[in-house]
């Protein structure tokens, strides 16, 4: 009786399906968890747009893999468990009952597939960057913030339909080797070496964005820094590859999610 007892609870435990917790490795779970704080972290610092806003991350040890945001929730709303992944073709990897919107997939697999040296690229129009990405002189150097950028900026038309792959190739193509991109009338891109890397720059460029619209709705005489200034605080605060998961910046936004957040790491 009781071995039959002792049977059947184990048929039982092999019947039940395996949460994806238990289907990945602990490298993959752990860039999840950092993804969806991310996802979490800009929704908090910065007004988004609804379900249309994403970030991606490269899956440890599988280059060719990638996470992204599900088409159906909003940044507020991204977990561990409901990031999708893909390749670098556009295609869904693995069983989820989530999947990601084609602009967001093709976005990030052509940008990850052009450019091998990104491993996190953040996509959003907030009112401050698309206000930006509107103006024909672009971000002006006007903020220490803003000067990060100085003469590292991509734009890119607002020209063909990017949600497809062809129109996301181009945007790819016109990014170069930049690593930030005005996407004229539709916001701002912000790539980086880490995850902590896009997210802190993306926040440097927002509030660039936001500063420069209140400087220029006021209406007064604008300071321009000389150009020398703008090179040598670009040089200095601007280059890729120092940020990583023990800066300060990164530990104190994860503090900050932990505490707000919690649901994050479900």
């Amino acid at each position: 009786m009781v071995a039959r007892a002792k049977q059947k609870h184990i048929a039982t435990r092999a019947a039940r399906p395996r949460t994806l917790r238990a289907r990945v490795g602990e490298a993959e779970w752990q860039a999840r968890c950092e993804l969806a704080a991310a996802h979490r972290l800009v929704a908090h610092f910065v007004s988004v747009d609804l379900t249309y806003n994403h970030i991606s991350l490269r899956v440890p040890g599988e280059p060719e893999h990638f996470l992204v945001k599900a088409d159906n929730v909003f940044m507020e709303q991204v977990t561990a468990s409901n990031l999708v992944k893909y390749d670098l073709a556009g295609r869904q990897v693995g069983v989820s009952p989530f999947k990601a919107s084609p602009a967001a997939y093709n976005l990030h697999a052509a940008l990850l597939h052009a450019r091998p040296d990104i491993h996190s690229a953040v996509h959003t129009h907030s009112p401050a960057n698309l206000a930006v990405s509107a103006q024909q002189h672009g971000l002006l150097p006007l903020t220490q913030q803003a000067m990060r950028f100085y003469d590292r900026i991509a734009r890119y038309a607002n020209e063909v339909d990017d949600t497809t792959r062809e129109g996301a190739d181009q945007l790819a193509a016109a990014l170069g080797k930049q690593w930030v991109m005005l996407l004229e009338n539709h916001g701002a891109l912000v790539c980086g070496t880490t995850l902590p890397e896009a997210y802190i720059y993306h926040h440097f460029f927002e509030l660039a964005c936001r500063a420069q619209i209140g400087a220029l709705a006021g209406g007064g005489k604008l300071i321009i820094p000389d150009p020398a200034v703008c090179a040598a605080r670009a040089a200095k605060f601007g280059r890729m590859g120092v940020y990583n998961a023990d800066s300060r910046d990164w530990v104190a936004s994860m503090a900050l999610v932990e505490k707000l957040y919690p649901d994050y790491k479900t």
